[in-house]
C-alpha cells in the first residue's frame, strides 16, 4: 500500500514537473550563479583552497544594479557566511527585493558568499581530499573556524587589496566565527565589524525538538551511526524536492501536517515566506552536512559548554592531553560585534544569546527583531526580512563602517 502511494505521488510530481505549475519560480532549479544573473547582478565564482586540502566555492557579487562605477559606489567588502547544512544560496533565494546579498550590493558593498566544506558546492575532489571516502567527512564545527574561514578571508583580502572586511553570519556561520577568534585570534585585525544573526554558541536552552531528541538519545544514535558507517547526509534530489513542494504546498490537507512537521523539527514556517519563493527554498534548504558536525552541535547542547569535539576520555587524552575537550575562549573576540536575536527562536534561545553577550568584550549593539514570533530560519527566509533584519544590518554598517 505504502509503495503504491509513493508511486502515485512520484507520478504526480513528475507530471507537474513536465507540465509546469503557476506556483513554480524560474529560480527554483538554478544554482547560486544562475539566481544572481537572473536577478540582473554581476557575479564571479572563485575556488579557495584550505590549508588542509579542501576546495571551497565562493560566490561574489562585486557591485549592484546601479549605473555608478565600482570605485565611486564602494563601501567595503562584506562576507556572508551560511549555517549548518546551508549554502551561499541562503543569501539570495528570497529575491532581489528581499535578499541581504542583493540589498548590500545595491548599497555599494562588495559581497562575498563562501560555501564551507561539506555542502554540495564544496565537495570537489582534490589531490588531498576525495569526497568518496569516509576521511573526507571527518570534520566537526572546529575545522570551519580553523581552516575554512581563514582561507576565505586571506583570499578575499589578497584579491581586493583591502586590509579589513565586514562579517555577517547566520546560525552556525556565527559559531565558526567565534571558533576562529578563539583558535586564531590574530584574525581579529582583519575585521571592521561582525554581525551575528541568531548566534549559536551556547545551546543549553535550545528548544529545537530534533536536537533535544538526538541529545537525549545521543549514545545509541552514535552507535547506530557507527554501525551503518554514515558519515554525511546528502542534499535532497530535485525530484524529492518536487514531491515536497507537491505535498507541502499544493495539497491542502497534507500541507497542514507538513507545516506542523517543519515547524516542530526545523523551525520553518512556510506561511511566513513569500509564496513564490517557497519552491526555491525547498530545493535549496538542505545542501548536505557531515554527521560529525551535527553531532558536535548535539554535544554542545548536552554539555552546556562552547568547546571542541568530544571524542571520549581516552581519545581526548591523545588529542587534547586532557579527558574533557577544551573550551573556546569567547573573550578572544576583540572585534566589534552586533547581535540580532528574537524571542521566538527555539535554536538561539534568548538565555543562551544573553550568555554570549555577557562574555563578549566589545558588543556595539544588541537588537531584538521587531516581530513577536520570529524563528531561527526566519532570519534568511521571512517575507519581511528586508525591513526586519536587512535594514538593521545595513544601518549598523552605515554607522560603523563609513
Amino acid at each position: 500500500m505504502l509503495r503504491n502511494f509513493s508511486l502515485i505521488v512520484l507520478i504526480l510530481a513528475l507530471y507537474k514537473e513536465v507540465n509546469g505549475d503557476s506556483k513554480d519560480n524560474p529560480e527554483a532549479f538554478l544554482d547560486g550563479s544562475g539566481m544572481i544573473v537572473y536577478n540582473g547582478y554581476p557575479t564571479q565564482t572563485h575556488t579557495v583552497m584550505t590549508e588542509d586540502g579542501y576546495a571551497l566555492t565562493v560566490q561574489r557579487i562585486p557591485r549592484g544594479r546601479g549605473k555608478c562605477n565600482f570605485t565611486s559606489c564602494e563601501k567595503g567588502v562584506v562576507l556572508l557566511v551560511h549555517g549548518l547544512s546551508g549554502s551561499s544560496i541562503i543569501w539570495v533565494f528570497t529575491g532581489k527585493d528581499n535578499a541581504l546579498a542583493y540589498m548590500l550590493a545595491d548599497q555599494g558593498y562588495d559581497v562575498w558568499m563562501p560555501n564551507l566544506r561539506g555542502n554540495e558546492y564544496s565537495t570537489m575532489h582534490t589531490r588531498q581530499r576525495d569526497p568518496g571516502t569516509k576521511e573526507f567527512w571527518d570534520f566537526s564545527l572546529n575545522e570551519g573556524g580553523v581552516y575554512d574561514l581563514p582561507a576565505v578571508i586571506d583570499y578575499i583580502l589578497e584579491k581586493t587589496g583591502k586590509e579589513k572586511i565586514i562579517y555577517v553570519g547566520h546560525s552556525m556561520g556565527t559559531t565558526m566565527f567565534y571558533i576562529m577568534m578563539s583558535q586564531r585570534p590574530e584574525y581579529n585585525q582583519k575585521f571592521t565589524v561582525m554581525i551575528s544573526l541568531a548566534p549559536i554558541v551556547y545551546t543549553s536552552h535550545i528548544r529545537q525538538f530534533a536536537v533535544n531528541v538526538i541529545a537525549y538519545l545521543s549514545d545509541p544514535v552514535s552507535k547506530l551511526l557507527n554501525l551503518i558507517s554514515l558519515s554525511h547526509i546528502k542534499p535532497m534530489p530535485h525530484v524529492l524536492s518536487k514531491i515536497g513542494q507537491l505535498l507541502c504546498i499544493d495539497t491542502p490537507v497534507i500541507s497542514v501536517i507538513c507545516q506542523k512537521f517543519l515547524t516542530l523539527f526545523m523551525e520553518i514556517d512556510l506561511q511566513k515566506m513569500n509564496q513564490s519563493f517557497i519552491a526555491v527554498y525547498i530545493n535549496n534548504a538542505f545542501s548536505g552536512a557531515p554527521v560529525k558536525q551535527m553531532m558536535h552541535l548535539v554535544q554542545l547542547n548536552k554539555s552546556g559548554r562552547f568547546c571542541q569535539y568530544d571524542y571520549g576520555k581516552s581519545e581526548n587524552l591523545k588529542r587534547y592531553n586532557r579527558t574533557q575537550p577544551p573550551s573556546y575562549n569567547i573573550s578572544e573576540t576583540k572585534v566589534p560585534v552586533a547581535i540580532l536575536y528574537s524571542d521566538g527562536d527555539a535554536s538561539a534561545d534568548v538565555t543562551d544569546v544573553m550568555k554570549l553577550y555577557n562574555e563578549l568584550p566589545n558588543v556595539i549593539k544588541l537588537q531584538k527583531v521587531a516581530h513577536k514570533d520570529f524563528k531561527h530560519e526566519d532570519f534568511v527566509t521571512h517575507k519581511d526580512i528586508a525591513t526586519l533584519v536587512n535594514k538593521p544590518v545595513i544601518d549598523i554598517l552605515h554607522q560603523y563602517c563609513t
